[in-house]
């Protein structure tokens, strides 16, 4: 038995960075984005911020690729350090948990209004 084989020509693929992040505006992004009813991508960083401290960001970024931060965690937040990425809920919000914070310094769910 012969079996032949097609090469099937595709193009090529082209990778277009969106943003660098440089610490101010967030660092170290952990999670995946979401695409929320806007249009725009939403995600998290787990370290950076404008606080210099490492507490990490929410940051929407459009298809174009204009960050926005929307949230910078500071020192005196009861949460900080998301890992995880954000989940948008049908009334347009946005959760997500963190690593640290609370209560009991062992994380928190919060949610974001865009």
């Amino acid at each position: 038995m012969l079996c032949a084989t097609t090469a099937i020509a595709l193009p090529a693929q082209t990778l277009t960075t969106l943003h660098s992040f440089e610490g101010t505006d967030g660092a170290t992004p952990s999670a995946g984005l979401v695409e929320a009813t806007d249009g725009d991508l939403y995600g998290t960083t787990y370290g950076g911020g404008d606080h210099r401290l490492n507490f990490g960001t929410v940051f929407q970024i459009t298809p174009s690729g204009t960050l926005t931060t929307l949230y910078d965690f500071a020192p005196s937040s009861d949460n900080h350090t998301p890992y995880a990425g954000l989940v948008q809920a049908t009334n347009g919000d946005l959760y997500v948990t963190t690593y640290a914070g609370g209560a009991f310094g062992l994380g928190t769910v919060f949610r974001l209004s865009p």
